[in-house]
């Protein structure tokens, strides 16, 4: 099961309490048997998670922020504190909740990239709904940084994200269902939502050999180019694209 870490930094006391509370409903309601949502961390000022960032070897995984972290106009903000995680941590998914979004160009400056920006002074119901949006776009952007380093390709179900790795794969095919993909693996088959023409941009080294067909080529048992057939371990077979020939060719010439 993977589990995403939350941080929060908010200095008032009584809004830290209330923000704990609604990221808490969001973690139940998408929490499941392969993936959990958690707050690890809570913090009400910019200096104690600042000595937690530099003395701690693991951290958290989302990190919601207030921009203005004292009354002091001299103390460091949120997007200074932002721009410390950046720096430490390039995959933290970092979501600002504040009075201040008319900050938010202040950002782009520092170059933080955050995910989100959620206004306090919105509808509760709103502000609930971006809490649980804002969790589910972090742990996909989570799980494409996990699929790139460590070459594993990550497929949704619901609100499921389920892992295989890229090695194992034989092929993915499109099914009669508008954007209902299928994963034919060495352990696993399984449909899922998708566009076959992005998953080919994201798994290097797998050939397109029909408009229904990404195949990944270190796994096929045999060719037959004048049937233009594809045989893989399983025993089974499928017809590749007269256009996919030359690929083919270029690719069992450079292995």
């Amino acid at each position: 099961m993977r589990t995403f870490k939350i941080a929060i930094c908010e200095d008032d006391r009584d809004q830290n309490e209330h923000i704990n509370y609604m990221i808490k409903k969001s973690c139940i309601f998408l929490s499941s048997e392969h993936q959990k949502f958690e707050i690890s961390n809570t913090f009400y000022s910019y200096e104690s998670i600042f000595q937690f960032i530099n003395s701690s070897s693991k951290l958290p995984d989302i990190y919601f922020l207030d921009i203005q972290l004292s009354s002091k106009p001299d103390d460091k903000n949120g997007i200074e504190l932002a721009n410390l995680i950046r720096n430490k941590q390039k995959t933290a998914q970092i979501i600002f909740i504040t009075t201040h979004d008319e900050l938010a160009l202040l950002t782009f400056e520092y170059q933080i990239e955050a995910l989100d920006y959620i206004v306090k002074s919105n509808e509760e119901a709103k502000i609930q709904t971006k809490i649980t949006q804002d969790l589910e776009k972090s742990a996909y952007k989570l799980e494409e940084f996990l699929e790139k380093k460590n070459n594993i390709f990550t497929y949704q179900i619901g609100n499921n994200f389920y892992r295989v790795n890229i090695d194992d794969i034989y092929y993915i095919s499109t099914t009669p269902f508008p954007h209902r993909l299928k994963i034919i693996a060495k352990n696993e088959i399984s449909e899922f939502t998708g566009d076959i023409k992005n998953i080919q941009d994201k798994i290097p080294g797998f050939i397109k050999v029909s408009q229904s067909y990404l195949v990944n080529m270190k796994n096929i048992t045999s060719i037959n180019l004048k049937k233009r057939l594809i045989l893989f371990p399983t025993g089974e077979e499928i017809q590749f694209a007269f256009s996919a020939k030359r690929k083919i060719k270029e690719y069992l010439m450079a292995d």
